[in-house]
């Protein structure tokens, strides 16, 4: 066992509350993978009887519809650990899970998350604020869906993205996995960031999105709210 696991693992927002002997409980019980871009890691509905947790690369979530669509639900970077609530309730994994890149994991046993909620504090806290946040950002959504136009919703998504990697946003499998990110199609994205980057608020390159007035394109992506 290497300090850079154990380093690695306190990385992890969920466990960052841990101690040594806590960590090495999880080394010693998890499994350490790596994966090429594109393996499926996990499939939606089945069980969820680990916790991926990503130390170096990018998951993707996402939800195929029978009809051949996709819906992109997110793209998380490590350090981090995905699909806990699947563990919480039981019902099986939320996403279809993919590797985004080359993608360094660790398979942590369902029962020890379950454990660390019931014993330490700071991890049960950490998951139910991880669960109000949620929850707050699907609300957000809904309206967004209900009721905002295409330059709105794809306005929210730049926000919400440049608030993690900065004011230049890559595309998630460029504009068409944008679409795909905002339920939308991908030439509605295409008009959506024309009409953002005629105001000024953004200039598309390829594969990537700069955002120019953060102020302002806050300001459009709250039009709804």
């Amino acid at each position: 066992m290497e300090p850079t696991d154990l380093r690695r693992l306190a990385a992890v927002p969920v466990f960052a509350g841990l101690g040594p002997a806590e960590l090495r409980r999880l080394l010693d019980r998890s499994v350490l993978r790596t994966a090429r871009p594109g393996t499926v890691l996990a499939v939606r509905g089945q069980p969820a009887e680990q916790v991926i947790v990503v130390e170096a690369g990018t998951l993707t979530g996402v939800h195929d519809t029978a009809d051949g669509k996709r819906l992109r639900l997110g793209d998380f970077t490590a350090p981090c650990a995905v699909d806990k609530s699947a563990v919480l309730d039981g019902g099986g994994h939320t996403a279809t899970w993919l590797a985004a890149t080359v993608l360094r994991y660790r398979l942590v046993p369902a029962g020890e998350l379950l454990r660390l909620i019931d014993d330490v504090p700071a991890v049960r806290r950490h998951v139910l604020a991880h669960l109000a946040r949620g929850l707050r950002d699907r609300q957000a959504e809904l309206v967004r869906t209900s009721y905002a136009d295409a330059g709105t919703r794809v306005a929210a998504w730049l926000v919400a993205a440049a608030g993690r990697t900065g004011r230049r946003v890559p595309l998630p499998g460029a504009q068409q996995g944008l679409a795909e990110s905002v339920g939308m199609t991908r030439v509605s994205v295409n008009r959506a960031l024309r009409t953002l980057a005629d105001a000024g608020l953004v200039r598309v390159e390829p594969g990537a999105v700069v955002v120019l007035a953060p102020e302002l394109l806050a300001a459009r992506a709250a039009a709804t709210c």
